[in-house]
Parts: C-alpha cells; sequence; structure tokens
C-alpha cells in the first residue's frame, strides 16, 4: 500500500498523520477505547489512561428478578435475608477489599449444597457484578501506575484484572458490559482476535451501543484490515453522529484505504465536532500537508495551535512544513526553527521525528553544522527501517544542502487508487497505533 518511491514528498512518520495510531505505551494496548460507564455514556479512555467506569449493581449482572427480591419486592422471600443484606453492601464500595469481600461471599454461596437454588442463581449473578466491578478498578489502579511509570505493576494489575472479567463471564455470561471490558483487556494485552471476539459478543447483548462498533473498529485498524474498521466506525456513527473520534478514526482507515476526499471530510468533520482538540486539527493538516494542500494545511496548523498552544506535534509538523515545504511561499526558515524549539520543549527530546525536525528547520536557514548534529542524534534513536532515510539526509546537510520535499504533481492529490504507492515513508509501520 505504502510504497518507498521517492516521487511523493511527505514521509508519513514524519507528518505523524496516524499520531493516534502509533507506536506508544498504553501497558501493552496501542489505541483508544470507549470504556463502559454506568450511564452508558462515552468515556474516552485515552491511551494510558484506559478506565473501565463502575457500573452500578442496579444495572449490573444482577438480573431484574433477582434486583428486585434483594431489594425487598415480589420474590424477596426467594432469597435469603444474609444475600439481600450482601446486595445492600454493593452500594457502598469504595475499594477492591470491599469488592474482594462480597465476591468471597457470594462464592461461598455458590459452592454450597446447603444453598437453595434461588440463592445459589442470585449469588452467582452478584459474584459476576463484583468480579467485574473488582477488574474495573484493577485497571483503573493500573491507569495511574502508567501515569506514575511503574508500568510493570501496572501490567499485573490489567492481567489480574482480564482473569477477574474472564472469570465473571462465567457467572454472568449475559451481560454484555462484562464481555465489553473483557474485550479491552484482551486489547491491552495485544490479544486483538479474542478482544474481536469477545466485543462482538457484548453487540450480541447490546446491538445499540456505539462504543462498542468504535472499539471493534480500531481492533480491525490494528490488524491492518482497513475495509471492515471503516464499516465498523460508520456503523458507530449511525448509532451517535455526535462523536468527533468516531469521524476521526473513520478518516484514518479511510486514508490507508487511499480514499481521500472522503478521509479529508471525515477529518473535517472531526475538527467541527470536536472544537476545543488540537488533535483533530492537526490529523487534518496531517493528511493536507500528506496531500501537498499547503495552504489548508498552514491553516489547520495554527488553528491546532490556537485550541492548544502546548501541543507539541502541531509545532513541529508546522515547522517540517515550513522548513521543507517545495513551495517557496510556504517556507519561512525562522519560523520553522522556532517551532521546531517549541516542540522539542514541550515534546520528547529523544523522538527521531522530533530531532529530524529541527535538523531540517537548521538546515532551512544554513545552519548545517547543528543541522548535523542532530540529524546524527536522530540517526542513533532511529529504527532500523528508518535509517536509510535518516542518512540520506544526513548527507544532504554534510553536503550543506538544506532538505525540501520533492514537488507534487496534481495526479498525486485527485485521490485516485494507486497515488499513495509513490509516497515516500520514513518506515513501514503504517498500522501500528493510538494511547
Amino acid at each position: 500500500m505504502l510504497g518507498t518511491d521517492t516521487h511523493r514528498c511527505v514521509p508519513l512518520e514524519w507528518i505523524d498523520l496516524l499520531l493516534r495510531k502509533s507506536p506508544v505505551v498504553l501497558r501493552s494496548s496501542a489505541f483508544v477505547l470507549l470504556a463502559v460507564s454506568a450511564l452508558e455514556s462515552p468515556a474516552i479512555a485515552q491511551r494510558a489512561e484506559i478506565r473501565l467506569q463502575a457500573t452500578a449493581p442496579a444495572t449490573s449482572s444482577i438480573s431484574a428478578s433477582n434486583h428486585s427480591a434483594a431489594s425487598g419486592n415480589s420474590a424477596a422471600t426467594a432469597i435469603s435475608p444474609n444475600l439481600r443484606a450482601l446486595y445492600q453492601r454493593t452500594q457502598a464500595v469504595r475499594s477492591e477489599a470491599d469488592v474482594t469481600a462480597i465476591a468471597r461471599a457470594c462464592a461461598n454461596v455458590v459452592s454450597s449444597q446447603k444453598s437453595s437454588t434461588a440463592d445459589r442463581d442470585y449469588a452467582g449473578s452478584l459474584l459476576a457484578w463484583a468480579l467485574n466491578r473488582r477488574g474495573e478498578m484493577r485497571n483503573e489502579a493500573a491507569a495511574a501506575m502508567v501515569q506514575r511509570g511503574a508500568l510493570e505493576e501496572a501490567d499485573k494489575l490489567d492481567h489480574q484484572a482480564a482473569d477477574d472479567f474472564e472469570t465473571a463471564i462465567q457467572y454472568g455470561p449475559t451481560n454484555w458490559r462484562i464481555h465489553h471490558n473483557f474485550a479491552i483487556s484482551l486489547a491491552m494485552k495485544g490479544d486483538y482476535a479474542r478482544a474481536i471476539n469477545s466485543v462482538t459478543r457484548a453487540l450480541e447483548l447490546k446491538p445499540d451501543y456505539a462504543n462498542a462498533y468504535f472499539n471493534r473498529g480500531e481492533l480491525y485498524f490494528e490488524l491492518g484490515r482497513f475495509e471492515q474498521a471503516s464499516k465498523d466506525y460508520s456503523l458507530a456513527i449511525e448509532r451517535d453522529a455526535t462523536d468527533p473520534q468516531y469521524y476521526n478514526s473513520r478518516a484514518h482507515s479511510q486514508f490507508m484505504l487511499e480514499d481521500y476526499d472522503v478521509a479529508i471530510a471525515d477529518y473535517q468533520r472531526a475538527a467541527e465536532l470536536g472544537t476545543d482538540s488540537a488533535v483533530y486539527q492537526s490529523d487534518l493538516a496531517d493528511a493536507y500537508q500528506f496531500l501537498g494542500k499547503w495552504e489548508e494545511a498552514a491553516q489547520a496548523y495554527r488553528s491546532a495551535v490556537a485550541i492548544n498552544n502546548k501541543y507539541a506535534r502541531a509545532y513541529q509538523n508546522a515547522s517540517w512544513l515550513m522548513a521543507t515545504c517545495p513551495d517557496r511561499k510556504f517556507r519561512n526558515g525562522d519560523l520553522a526553527l522556532s517551532a521546531a524549539k517549541k516542540a522539542l520543549e514541550l515534546g520528547d527530546a529523544n523522538s527521531p521525528r522530533v530531532l529530524e525536525t529541527l535538523a531540517a528547520a537548521n538546515a532551512a536557514n544554513g545552519k548545517f553544522t547543528e543541522a548535523i548534529q542532530f540529524q546524527r542524534r536522530a540517526l542513533a534513536v532511529s529504527s532500523d527501517a528508518e535509517r536509510s532515510e535518516v542518512q540520506q539526509r544526513l548527507s544532504l546537510y554534510e553536503a550543506k544542502t538544506a532538505y525540501v520535499q520533492p514537488r507534487l504533481d496534481s495526479s498525486t492529490t485527485t485521490g485516485e487508487p494507486g497515488g499513495a504507492n509513490r509516497v515516500r515513508t520514513a518506515s513501514n509501520k503504517t498500522t501500528q497505533t493510538r494511547q
């Protein structure tokens, strides 16, 4: 799909077109998932911040009839007082220890031959809720650990959470939330095939849940199955046309399918809906830059910075545009260098893309000594797939020549199939993903 011919100009890794889909540390996951909340409202779980929201017991795996019984309604006599009291405790859980105590009590009832059938059935439903809730708590704690850099401990908790969800399914097989949560845990472990199966089961039980279609689309995208991903994003949009992330992700998949006009329309719609997000404006700008629409790209980068003046990626890719654009009208060495320094200040000082942007900006200003220094640093931290192109630009700077992107001809921006085969990429990692 994305070739390495040098006739096209913007290296995909350079503009980070699929930033949300670029290699990142999300414990073991690499994309955004929307978690289930108590009120079934979308809660965006940004990469290292996957949060499986608590589900209130009244809407949990506890069946409606058993919930009525435990609440003291018509079937109350079918459930023992101890279990009804245990249900009341679910209303006040505050910690993993609280939930674990409930789970153990329920497990004792389920395994006891002295328990009535009604008690065992109800205890099984309550056990499913407790295990699911504990899994959510463990994921929440793991997300906090990731923020602190405690990745090993976070990974351990994530695996424990996955075990909780898997066991909960045994006791609550018709609870769509548990299947959905289990799918997220599997995805975080990199088990995308099983995650797809689990989220598909959740959709069989809850076919109107837009976030589940989105999540399955993300999984298909990660596997390079872009047509299926696009279909699922569309199904999510049919159920909720107000979420910008749905459009942005569909734009990513359409772009990978080389349907550029549709992709641009979706990026634009995401930016319109997500007016407070610099990410959507930057994705739109990156797509414009990729297609050689320099003026539109420049305007979108300005919009991104206006929304969030601390968003490193917007500065980085705007700098790349101003330093290397084949149209002199959009080149500005001074501003390119200023933006590159800002990206370094705000972003990852060891990122090969940031370092190469600094090198290109210095070269655009005739500062080849500095350009060579940054380019050599970039070469030292580049992947094997990136090294050849990084070395090529280093050779340019050593020859005191600034790098300028090859000029596009009109046929490369029509959105016709095959256009992307002329893209020069900085690596082959075109489908690696968002946290």
